[in-house]
C-alpha cells in the first residue's frame, strides 16, 4: 500500500472530526496517484491508495497492508497473510524486518488497528491527536489538515538551519513521526504507543575489529546471496563508492555473471567510469542512465516537479535532491534493487575534525552543529525573520543538545548519525523509493548495525573498518580504487601511505568546509543547482505560483520582493525551503 489514513474518534469527539476530511484524503493521492478508497466504522474511518499484490483490503472490516512494497528478514521474504502474527505477538519479530518496512492491520471490523514501522524508523510514518480523537499516516500532511493546518515554529527552525528533521518533530504543529521501533494501537479515539525494542545495544567490552569483520562479512554474504536466489531479475546500484562496492563483494562470485547493475550518471564521470569496469570484471549487465537522456524540463514543469517531490517528502528534506531522482526513476524499471546506503555509521566519516577520547558536552554538540550540521543545507539568513532566525537557532541547538548520548563523544556521534540523520534524512528519500520499488539494503541488517556501532571508534576513522571488511569479502576487488581515489585493501591497514592518502583527502574536504563556512555557501546535492534556476525562472514569470510564502512569518516579503524581481539571488538549500512551504500550503 503505497498511502494509508486512520482516523478514529471517541464518543466525546466533535461532530466536525466524525465526517471524511476531503482534503487529509486528498493528500495521500500524490504518493498512490490513484484516488484512495474509503472505509467507515462506527468509530472512525480509513482511506487507503495505491494497494500492492498480497494486500488484504476490506476497509468496511478486516485488513492487513504493508505500507511499503518490501517485507523482507534473513530467512526471506514474508507474505502479507503472516504478518498479523507477527504484528500482534508483542512486536519481538519485527525487529527481523530489513529497514525500509511498515503495516498496518485490523483483525475485524471495530477491532483496533495496529500500525507499525521498523527498528530503525526508516519508514517513515506519522501520528496525531486532538480531543476525542486520533490518527496515524503516511501522510504528515494528511494529519495537519485534521490537526488544523497550522505550522510548528520549532520544527520550521530546524527545517531551516539543517535542511531536514530531527527527532520527531515536523514542520506540522502536532504533527509527530513514529520513533524508532514503534508499534501503535488506534481504537476508538485513543491512541497508544510503544516501543517493541530498544534502539541496538552495545557490549562493555568493544570486540575486536577482526571478529567485527568476520561476523559482518557473514551476515552481509548470507543476505546477499539468498537475496540474489529467490530474485535473480534483482538490480545492484553500483556507483564507485565504498557502500555499493561492499554490497558487490558480498555477492558470491558465480553469481555475478548476468546480474543486472544500474548506474545513473554521465559517460566519464567517475561512477560511471568505475562501475563499468566492475561490470566487465565479473560479466554483469551495466545499465547506465545519463541525466541528459531526456529534454530538460520547463520551469513550469520543474516547478510542477518540486512540488510534488516535497509532497513525497511530506516536507521533511530537500524536493530539489529528489525532483531529478523522481524524472531518471521514471524511466527505469521498478522491481528489485539491492542499495549500498548507511555506510555511515561504519565509516564514521563525520569523526573528521572531532577529539577522540572527549565527553559529550553542550560546547561540542554547538561546535559540530556550527560546523556541520548547519552549514550544508541550511536556508539563507537574509530570506528568513531576524527574530525567527535566533529563535530557530536557540531552539535547534537546544533539541540537538538533548539528543547526544553523555558519555564518549565520538560514540554520541554514531548514534545521532543513525537515530536521526539516517532516521529522519536518509529515511524521508527512502520511504519514497520504499513504496516504488522493493529496496533491499542488507546493511541495515540489526545485527550489521549493533557490530558496526559496538567497534572502536578509532578502528573505524579513515574507513578501517569498512576497508577491512572488503578485503576480507574480495581481496580483488579491495585492491580497486574507489571514487576518490583511497584503495580500500590499504585502508584496512594504517601504514604510512594510508595515513597520508586519508590526511590528503581529509584535508580537501576541510578545505572545502572552510571555504563553505567563509562564503556562507551551500552544498547543492546533484540536479538541484539547475532545478532551483528552472523554479525561481517560473517563479518570477508567474508570481501567483509562490503567492502563499507571503503568507509564511518567517520570510522577509522584501527578501522575497527582490528574488522574484531578480535583483537578488537565492541557492538552491533556500528554494527547497521554500518549495516544503508551498507544499505544505492546503
Amino acid at each position: 500500500m503505497k498511502a494509508f489514513l486512520a482516523v478514529t474518534f471517541g464518543p466525546d469527539a466533535a461532530d466536525a472530526v466524525r465526517r471524511v476530511d476531503r482534503d487529509a484524503v486528498a493528500c495521500l493521492r500524490s504518493a498512490a496517484d490513484v484516488d484512495p478508497v474509503l472505509g467507515h466504522a462506527a468509530d472512525g474511518w480509513i482511506a487507503f491508495a495505491g494497494p500492492d499484490a498480497g494486500d488484504e483490503v476490506d476497509p468496511g472490516a478486516a485488513f492487513t497492508v504493508r505500507l511499503g512494497r518490501a517485507s523482507r528478514t534473513g530467512t526471506g521474504d514474508v507474505a502479507t497473510a503472516d504478518l498479523p502474527r507477527m504484528l500482534t505477538d508483542g512486536g519481538g519479530s519485527l525487529t527481523a524486518f530489513l529497514p525500509p518496512f511498515a503495516a498496518a492491520h485490523r483483525p475485524a471490523a471495530g477491532a483496533p488497528i495496529v500500525v507499525a514501522g521498523d527498528w530503525l524508523g526508516f519508514h517513515q510514518l506519522y501520528w496525531w491527536r486532538g480531543p476525542g480523537v486520533a490518527a496515524v499516516s503516511t501522510s504528515a500532511r494528511a494529519l495537519s489538515v485534521l490537526a488544523g493546518g497550522a505550522l510548528d515554529p520549532v520544527g520550521l527552525g530546524a527545517q531551516a538551519l539543517i535542511g531536514w528533521q530531527v527527532g520527531e518533530a515536523t514542520i506540522f504543529a502536532g504533527v509527530h513521526t513514529f520513533a524508532p521501533a514503534t508499534i501503535a494501537s488506534l481504537h476508538r479515539g485513543v491512541l497508544e504507543l510503544r516501543r517493541y525494542a530498544e534502539a541496538p545495544a552495545r557490549p562493555a567490552t568493544a570486540p575486536s575489529l577482526d571478529s567485527a569483520v568476520e561476523e559482518m562479512a557473514e551476515i552481509l554474504c548470507r543476505w546477499e546471496a539468498a537475496y540474489v536466489d529467490d530474485h535473480p531479475d534483482a538490480i545492484l546500484q553500483l556507483t564507485g563508492g565504498h557502500d555499493s562496492r561492499i554490497l558487490l563483494a558480498a555477492i558470491p562470485e558465480k553469481q555475478r555473471a548476468g546480474l543486472r547493475a544500474l548506474t545513473l550518471g554521465d559517460p566519464g564521470t567517475p561512477d560511471v567510469v568505475i562501475a563499468a569496469r566492475l561490470a566487465a570484471r565479473f560479466g554483469m549487465v551495466h545499465e547506465v542512465h545519463r541525466q541528459d537522456e531526456q529534454l530538460p524540463p520547463t520551469p513550469a514543469e520543474a516547478h510542477t516537479l518540486t512540488l510534488t517531490a516535497a509532497r513525497e517528502l511530506e516536507c521533511a528534506a530537500s524536493p530539489l535532491a529528489l525532483a531529478p531522482l523522481l524524472l531518471a526513476e521514471a524511466r527505469l524499471e521498478q522491481g528489485h534493487r539491492l542499495a549500498g546506503l548507511g555506510g555511515e555509521v561504519a565509516r564514521g566519516f563525520y569523526y573528521a575534525g572531532q577529539p577522540a577520547g572527549a565527553t559529550t558536552s553542550p560546547q561540542l554538540v554547538e561546535r559540530l552543529a556550527r560546523w556541520r550540521l548547519f552549514s550544508n543545507e541550511a536556508v539563507e539568513a537574509e530570506a528568513l525573520d531576524p527574530a525567527f532566525l535566533t529563535q530557530a537557532r536557540e531552539t535547534t541547538t537546544a533539541t540537538l543538545q538533548g539528543l547526544f548520548a553523555p558519555g564518549d563523544w565520538l560514540r554520541a556521534t554514531d548514534d545521532f548519525y543513525l537515530m536521526h540523520r539516517m532516521h529522519r534524512w536518509a529515511g524521508a528519500h527512502g520511504t519514497v523509493a520504499a513504496i516504488r520499488r522493493h529496496y533491499i539494503n542488507p546493511m541495515f541488517d540489526r545485527r550489521f548495525i549493533e557490530l558496526a556501532l559496538a567497534v572502536a571508534p578509532g578502528d573505524k576513522r579513515d574507513s578501517m573498518l569498512l576497508g577491512r571488511l572488503m578485503r576480507r569479502l574480495d581481496p580483488d576487488l579491495a585492491r580497486i580504487p574507489l571514487d576518490s581515489g583511497l584503495v580500500p585493501a590499504r585502508l584496512a591497514d594504517r601504514s604510512t601511505l594510508t595515513r597520508l592518502s586519508t590526511r590528503a583527502v581529509t584535508a580537501r574536504k576541510m578545505v572545502r568546509k572552510v571555504r563553505q563556512r567563509l562564503t556562507r555557501g551551500r552544498r547543492a546535492q546533484l540536479g538541484a543547482a539547475e532545478t532551483a534556476a528552472l523554479v525561481l525562472a517560473h517563479w518570477r514569470a508567474e508570481p501567483a505560483a509562490c503567492r502563499a510564502l507571503y503568507d509564511v512569518p518567517a520570510l522577509r516579503t522584501e527578501w522575497l520582493d527582490g528574488v522574484l524581481a531578480g535583483t537578488v539571488p537565492a541557492q538552491p538549500t533556500t528554494v527547497a525551503f521554500l518549495v516544503n512551504l508551498l507544499g505544505a500550503a492546503r
